[in-house]
């Protein structure tokens, strides 16, 4: 592998599609906005991103990586709740669920009789 993870994004070679990248993402940073990057692999999204975040003022910033976003709007939700120490509420969906569900009365535990002869 010639390159490694370790290498500072100061390090890599800059262009023209990278610095948009980098500058588009450090937009939605200023902006907190939330931003979607997407792209073939070997485009440089990892490139640009740790670019970004290498400019960040870090105790005021938090970063949070979703390793799947096809977790649905719910699940992006709890691992940013989860990631900023909260507890996220049950989903809606659970909630009525468990609202809907009736009650059922225990009765005592019936005798079995023997069958007639």
């Amino acid at each position: 592998m010639p390159f490694g993870k370790d290498l500072a994004p100061s390090m890599l070679h800059r262009h023209s599609a990278h610095a948009q990248a980098v500058a588009r993402i450090t937009w939605c940073i200023g902006e907190r906005a939330l931003g979607v990057i997407t792209g073939e692999v070997g485009a440089g999204k990892t490139v640009a991103v740790r670019a970004s975040l290498a400019q960040l003022d870090h105790p005021r910033h938090k970063v949070i990586y979703l390793a799947n976003p096809a977790v649905g709007v719910a699940g992006v939700h709890h691992a940013i709740v989860t990631s900023l120490g909260g507890v996220p509420p049950p989903h809606k969906s659970t909630r009525r669920a468990e609202l809907s569900l009736p009650s059922i009365p225990r009765s005592p535990a019936r005798q079995m009789k023997p069958p007639a002869p």
